[in-house]
């Protein structure tokens, strides 16, 4: 499969459908409204982008699926993830994407491939409290660059970007496989849960003082 030329299709339908509006495109200024309406808008025009790019469009996804929209491309299907990414640097951004064991059982149980759709914006300086698009890029997630990925999380671990697809694009390997990318994010993984396990028999070991002394005076040793 092509993903370097699915993604630009994609990318593509995208940057049409919000053509028109790329300049003040929300009515509030708040981001999280901001991105609702981003993903109904998709969600209305999600069956026409597959049948222009020629592929079977999904039906939306439950809360517990990795992607917000999917279609079928040479019987793999494909998750899309969108993300609504504020560039004022002084609003704060996690990155989240998704729980470790998720992004693997999809792309391994399920044959699948997960493609990020991220729209950079800001506050509008023109439209009052509207947002302007200011870029709309789409990736696989697993070509990024190595130190685009960072995973955290004491419990389920969380995988995150440490960037944006505006500043991984250049560095992106479309040459890349899926083992490729299994053994490099195995790698993260595992010293992910190597340290927080450190972590954690530390915490363990807090609560266990906490009540030897009487539970007088908690506090989580940080080693």
């Amino acid at each position: 499969m092509d993903l370097r030329q699915l993604s630009a299709g994609v990318e593509s339908e995208l940057n049409q459908l919000f053509n028109d509006e790329m300049d003040g495109i929300s009515s509030r200024e708040d981001s999280r409204a901001f991105g609702a309406m981003i993903e109904k808008k998709i969600t209305d025009n999600w069956k026409k982008i597959c049948g222009i790019l020629g592929y079977k469009e999904l039906e939306m996804p439950g809360r517990r699926t990795i992607y917000d929209f999917g279609l079928l491309a040479e019987g793999q299907t494909i998750g899309i993830d969108v993300k609504t990414k504020d560039l004022d640097s002084k609003s704060y951004s996690d990155g989240g994407i998704c729980a470790v064991g998720n992004l693997l059982k999809f792309l391994s149980n399920d044959n699948g491939q997960f493609l990020i759709a991220e729209f950079g914006h800001n506050k509008s300086i023109s439209k009052g409290f509207s947002r302007d698009i200011r870029y709309i890029k789409v990736a696989p997630f697993t070509l990024l660059p190595k130190d685009a990925y960072r995973i955290e999380n004491l419990g389920t671990g969380q995988v995150r970007l440490n960037c944006t697809l505006s500043e991984a694009w250049p560095s992106i390997n479309w040459e890349r496989n899926k083992v490729d990318f299994y053994e490099l994010f195995i790698d993260l993984a595992c010293n992910h849960y190597r340290r927080v396990s450190k972590d954690a028999l530390r915490r363990i070991e807090s609560l266990q003082m906490f009540r030897v002394d009487g539970y007088n005076k908690f506090t989580f040793s940080r080693g």
